[in-house]
This record gives C-alpha cells, structure tokens and sequence, in this order.
C-alpha cells in the first residue's frame, strides 16, 4: 500500500498536538518525581523538570509508526525508529547516569547499524555510497564514505546534544533545519523521508512552547541525543548529507571549538570551569578563566559584551538561519535528477 497525499499534510499537525499533550504529562510526572536539573543561566537557580525528550519522541514515533503499514515506507520506518530508540535509551541512561564525552561518542556510533541493516536488506530503498553535492552531483567515495558514515548519525546527535545548553535553542536550530531539508526534498521531487521529517519537526514544533525562554521543560540528553540522530538518518536515507553539513554549521563550529579548547572528548559536567558566567544583573559574561572552554556562546560574548540569555538565543538563532539559508541554496544547485 502507497502512502495517501494527505497524510504528508497532516503528519505534521498530528505530531505537534501529541507532543505538545505529552509535555504536559512530562512536566506533571518529572516534577512529582523529582526528575528536575537547575537551570544555571537564571540568577535564582530554578529547578526545572527535565525528560522533555520523551515527549519529542512521542510525538514522532506515533505518526511515524503508522508508515509501516506503507510498502513503499515500511524499511525506511524501521530503520529510523530504531536508531530513535536507540538513541533515546543511550540519552535516557546519560540523563541518570553521566556517562563519559568517549563513551557517548563510540555508543552514538553504533546507532548507524540500523541504516546499514536496512541498506543490506533493500538497497534500492536505503542506497549508501554515492553521496549527492552541488553542481558536481553523485560522488564515488567508495572506501571514504564507508568510513565516514558511522559519523553521518553520531555527529549530529554529538553536535545538537553540545548546543543544547540555553532555553529553547535545541528546537529552535533543529527546527530551522529541518525547514531547509524540507523545502530542499520538495525542490528536488525527491520525498522519500518526507513523512519523517515533518514528523520530527511538527513534535518540535509542539514542544518549544514549552522550552522556550524561560523554560517549563528541559529536553534533556533523551532529546537532544534522539532530535540528532533523526537528523543524520534523515540526511542519509534522503541524500540530504551535504544540506545537512552546511544546516548544521553553527553547532559544528561550536563542537569545533569546545573539542579543541578541551583537547578531546569530555561531559561537560566533568570541566572544572564553566565557559560563561552570569553576573549580579543577570547578564552573561564570557568566563575570563583562561581554563574555561571555548564555545560558540563564549565567543558570540567576547565579540559582544555582556548579553541576556534571551539575546544569546537570539544570536545563535539567526546564525542558524543564516546557516539554513545557505544550505537551502546548495540544494537547490544540485543537478537535476538526483
């Protein structure tokens, strides 16, 4: 059985009202269990009910999992449910347990099994190999990419879980990437991760008002670990690998940074010293530790002074835009009929 039309129009509205309905489930259950974390950047400290991932999750893997009934989806569905999975249960456990910057690398490494898994089963449905970039079209990186592919899923999730440290960014950037793979799967005619990339984003969608400044709910690693590794699946799956490099650019540049200032592979709860600090105004400051990492935030305060949490977001959110915009440009300029 084909997909019907209409359900690419309604996935999205269907995973923004489930999700927006299991935030509040999460908000009740996390606070009455004590499931809260501190939010670091208010000057009170508040504690704030944290898991909103779950949520994320929900809202996707419902919609999502009524594509299995689809022949023309049912591998595709599989495989990207599964590395959703995957990835939430290695978050959730990192949520409890802390588990260390080497350790979470080489476990969000494996959750590219799946995709290969569904590769060997059908690889007319799920082809790896020949990547699609602009202008110069498919490439034959035979050896390259086989190499680089465990990559295509845990540098995403690595990359968007490093960002996730101010209200509402997470769904924010994400969201602006996914736009952009979105209206580049549209312009290509190529809709074959269509459904789940308006699943993913209508759950966003539903969860930001939520997670937004000032936050109600924090996403947590569940989230921010599972919102990643869609992604990669997604750019995969859809030939979406180079759009999706340049989407993801500022959380790139902001791992890029971190990763050197460190010298490798960290949590960030076992660095010494916070890269920013907030003062007795409540603006944000870049920490003058020499020790202290350097991120993307740290830098955006060293260029522009002192600045609100809200004006921090409202940086790193335009920077996105900026980044989404190129990406969609790429898209376009990839030859036609691939």
């Amino acid at each position: 059985m084909s997909l019907p039309t209409w359900y690419h129009i309604v996935i999205l509205p269907i995973s923004f009202v489930i999700t927006y309905i299991l935030s509040k489930v999460v908000i009740y259950v996390c606070t009455r269990a004590g499931i809260v974390a501190v939010d670091v950047h208010k000057l009170n400290k508040p504690l704030i009910p944290t898991l909103g991932g779950l949520a994320i999750l929900g809202g996707f893997l419902i919609p999502t999992s009524l594509l299995i009934t689809s022949a023309n989806y049912r591998l595709r569905s599989i495989v990207i449910i599964s590395t959703a999975l995957a990835s939430s249960i290695i978050g959730l456990y990192d949520d409890f347990k802390a588990l260390k910057g080497l350790t979470k690398a080489l476990l969000t490494i494996l959750l590219v099994i799946p995709i290969i898994i569904g590769h060997l089963l059908n690889p007319k449905i799920i082809p790896l190999g020949r990547p699609v970039v602009p202008i110069v079209g498919r490439l034959r990186l035979t050896i390259i990419y086989w190499l680089l592919l465990p990559l295509a899923i845990a540098g995403p999730a690595n990359v968007i879980n490093m960002l996730e440290v101010f209200n509402g960014v997470m769904p924010i950037t994400t969201s602006l990437c996914l736009t952009s793979l979105t209206l580049v799967s549209l312009l290509r005619g190529k809709i074959e991760v269509l459904p789940f990339t308006l699943a993913l984003l209508g759950s966003l969608l539903g969860y930001y008002p939520y997670n937004k400044y000032p936050s109600r709910l924090f996403t947590g690693n569940v989230g921010s670990l599972m919102v990643g590794s869609i992604i990669g699946c997604i750019a995969v799956m859809g030939g979406l690998e180079f759009v999706t490099l340049i989407a993801l650019m500022p959380h790139l540049l902001n791992a890029f940074l971190v990763i050197s200032s460190v010298k490798g592979l960290r949590e960030r709860r076992t660095i010494g010293s916070r890269p920013i600090v907030i003062r007795n105004d409540g603006l944000l400051e870049a920490n003058k530790d020499p020790k202290a990492p350097y991120t993307l935030t740290r830098l955006i305060l060293f260029i522009a002074g002192p600045l609100t949490e809200k004006e921090i977001v409202t940086v790193l959110t335009w920077l996105e835009v900026v980044a989404s915009i190129l990406a969609t440009v790429s898209g376009i300029l990839y030859p036609p009929g691939v």
